[in-house]
């Protein structure tokens, strides 16, 4: 069995993408850097470049074993670090700015608690920044809502919960009182009232924003009033100020906003969206990381549960309903 004890051999070829260059930079004669090539392509059963082109390609097969290389190199570089026990440990994490300010203070400070030499890097951006920043390796891993559509080759999407999409109104709206009422005599709630009232979108950039315009569409709602806006907290202070009305992503009923607002879950399908743990495939997460993913989804396992805990009628800041 032939081993590949010089994995940077293969590399420098698929770098370079000419034997005799990639000889030079090894510092290895062409006939010993061809023989080794051969070898490890008797060994995995086929040709890894196709040598009828120049300068040389990769084969598919080729290409799977780069990127097993390159995987099992960045591995051993971050196992390294972390049998280090004078480095301080630290994990990057890729969250929307909102949604941070509401699950982190939830979680970090226990989580700090058990591990004081942990360093936490909290990388706020907007979601649409979120999968970019991943794929760049700036962080280990992203807490976002996802779209099946939307997740790039190379990229794990683990869900975490389904997270449902409220209508949120100010308490003493006039409509708000009427939904109500329309809940307590068993009658599904009807949206085309809020046609002539003011509609705080959110962008259709963002992954809940354009969940809700497909909702919208598929059911000929039309709000021509619109106000648009990237920010979640900033919909849902305006809805509170009385300004218009949004929909909100559940994390939403952790805000504090209560006393101003009422919610409506209108109980269809369309008006859910995963809630998922995103990590780049194959990629080292060192046990700190694996730790604060765990805690991730044993809080929202926890909110699930509590959710499913309250009777119809008596959800958080709000009614149920059906549409």
């Amino acid at each position: 069995m032939f081993i590949n004890r010089n994995p940077s051999y293969f590399l420098t070829i698929a770098r370079e993408r000419n034997i005799t260059r990639a000889a030079e930079k090894l510092f290895i004669t062409q006939s010993s850097l061809s023989q080794h090539l051969s070898k490890l392509e008797q060994e995995l059963g086929g040709p890894l470049f196709d040598r009828s082109q120049t300068p040389l390609v990769l084969t598919n097969a080729g290409r799977i074993y780069q990127r097993y290389l390159e995987s099992t190199s960045f591995m051993y570089q971050q196992l390294l670090e972390d049998l280090n026990s004078d480095r301080l440990q630290s994990v990057d994490v890729g969250i929307g700015t909102w949604r941070g300010s509401i699950l982190m203070p939830q979680l970090l400070p226990e989580f700090l608690a058990q591990n004081p030499t942990a360093q936490i890097n909290l990388h706020e951006f907007p979601v649409s920044e979120l999968i970019t920043r991943l794929e760049d390796g700036k962080v280990d891993f992203a807490v976002m809502n996802t779209s099946p559509m939307g997740i790039p080759k190379g990229i794990v999407s683990e869900t975490v919960m389904e997270e449902r999409i409220f209508l949120m109104l100010r308490r003493e709206h006039p409509l708000a009182r009427e939904f109500t009422r329309s809940i307590e005599r068993g009658q599904p709630i009807d949206l085309h009232l809020l046609e002539h009232e003011r509609y705080l979108a959110l962008d259709p950039n963002l992954t809940v924003g354009r969940h809700i315009d497909n909702f919208l569409e598929k059911n000929k709602l039309a709000f021509p009033n619109k106000l648009n806006t990237t920010n979640n907290r900033t919909a849902l202070r305006l809805a509170a100020a009385g300004t218009g009305f949004c929909f909100m992503i559940e994390t939403g009923l952790q805000d504090d906003l209560g006393e101003n607002l009422t919610s409506f879950d209108l109980q269809v399908p369309e008006l859910a969206l995963p809630l998922s743990l995103l990590y780049k495939t194959n990629a080292y997460l060192s046990p700190l990381a694996q730790q604060l993913m765990e805690e991730i989804r044993l809080y929202y396992a926890g909110t699930a549960r509590r959710d499913q805990a309250i009777p119809a009628g008596q959800q958080p800041l709000g009614q149920r309903s059906k549409y």
